[in-house]
Parts: structure tokens; sequence; C-alpha cells
């Protein structure tokens, strides 16, 4: 739950499965939670998709939420 009303995420992130082949991708993310809880005192939810299998395609349309 997100900590904004009405949205599912705090943070979404958006990448293509193949630049994560070195794994730099899933790092910085586990940086970013680790600083995030460190310095904002409410949790945050991110929204990082690491199934390259099962997650969204390249082809997914991700709508405005308003």
């Amino acid at each position: 739950m997100a900590v904004i009303p009405n949205y599912e995420y705090d943070i979404f992130i958006s990448y293509r499965h193949n630049d994560n082949r070195s794994g730099w991708v899933t790092e910085f993310v586990s940086a970013l939670q680790e600083e995030l809880a460190a310095t904002i005192k409410e949790p945050l939810s991110i929204y990082f998709d690491k199934n390259p299998h099962d997650g969204l395609l390249e082809t997914h349309s991700i709508e405005k939420f308003f």
C-alpha cells in the first residue's frame, strides 16, 4: 500500500529485463530501499519486476491513475 492515497505503490521502477543481466538494477533497488528506510521513517512500497518471464513486458502500457 502506498503512502499517497489511491496509488498501489509509492515508487515504480521501470527497466528492460535485458538491462539487468549483470544485476545492477536489482542492486540499485536494494540500495534504494535501504536508503529510503534510513531516511524516511514511514515505509514506502516499491514495484520492481524481478521475474523476467512473468512480469510486465515492453509492450505493456501502464495507465495514469489520478
